[in-house]
């Protein structure tokens, strides 16, 4: 029988939208607000596959720790886990997801949605799973407003690093890449991803592929890189080393403490410029084009 883990936090008061955006990010496919008291408040998620406790909560308590050193006064989250059966959980998680228009050009909907598309407004469709990107959190509302932005000339290719559910691939082809690689080290992400691409009808522009950039000899136009603070670190040469000459590379899962740091980290490769800072709330998007 599947079972479904719960996640309950009791966190302070002024994370707990940034937590809750994450919680959807990492594939919760609910979230519930409880009564907690004057300084902090209580969440509950819920994740499918409660077999992969070990990875959510491995996850969570690293970007717990990137907030407490935002927020060093907060008082530390506390967080406890359970699991329930699918018979007690059913189809209402379906309640959660709603539409989000996540730029003027673009709505991001759960494929059950029945929603009036407003004139000129493009429909993506995901499918909720154990994978990043859902559309809700600013680091990916901030790739896809970089890729608006870099996309503009038709026909370039496109590589898009830990891929997740595949929203940014299935954007890019939709903006009109003619060539789109989604990778993502996590079989989860790369079977969610395949999902959302078919149902998308991107199949003949997009091509979804587990394993690591190192594995890539091919060269792109454009990259995006939506993932943790760690990898962004490790990866900067085999990142900067796939870009087409003159190619950009857009970089985001980074807080504003960092965003100085990670800049001129990329720089130190000697094959970049920088080009572009934006933020949303407390995180940032970088773009930078090869030399």
């Amino acid at each position: 029988m599947k079972r479904w883990l719960v996640v309950e936090l009791l966190i302070a008061k002024e994370i707990g939208e940034a937590v809750s955006n994450f919680l959807i990010e990492m594939g919760a496919t609910g979230i519930e607000e409880l009564d907690g008291d004057l300084k902090r408040e209580r969440l509950r998620a819920y994740f499918p596959r409660d077999e992969r406790k070990k990875r959510i909560l491995g996850v969570l308590r690293r970007y717990l720790k990137s907030l407490k050193r935002l927020f060093p006064g907060h008082p530390p989250a506390q967080i406890g886990t359970a699991s329930l059966p699918e018979q007690d959980w059913g189809e209402n998680w379906k309640r959660f997801f709603k539409p989000v228009q996540v730029t003027p050009r673009f709505l991001v909907r759960p494929p059950w949605s029945r929603v009036r598309l407003k004139r000129g407004q493009i429909p993506i469709d995901i499918t909720p799973g154990m994978a990043f990107g859902t559309g809700t959190h600013a680091t990916t509302i901030l790739c896809i407003q970089a890729l608006e932005e870099r996309l503009k000339r038709k026909g370039q290719s496109v590589l898009d690093v830990g891929t997740g559910s595949a929203i940014l691939s299935i954007i890019a082809a939709k903006l009109g890449a003619k060539e789109v690689w989604g990778i993502d080290i996590d079989g989860a992400a790369v079977e969610n991803a395949r999902v959302n691409v078919e149902r998308n009808g991107v199949s003949d522009i997009v091509k979804i592929r587990k394993g690591s950039i190192g594995s890539l000899q091919k060269k792109f136009d454009v990259i995006v890189a939506n993932i943790d603070l760690k990898s962004l670190r490790r990866m900067r040469r085999s990142l900067a080393g796939r870009l087409k000459n003159l190619g950009v590379l857009i970089l985001s899962g980074i807080l504003g403490g960092e965003k100085e740091r990670i800049r001129l980290h990329y720089l130190e490769t000697g094959l970049l410029r920088w080009v572009k800072t934006a933020q949303e709330g407390e995180w940032v998007c970088l773009t930078f084009q090869r030399k």
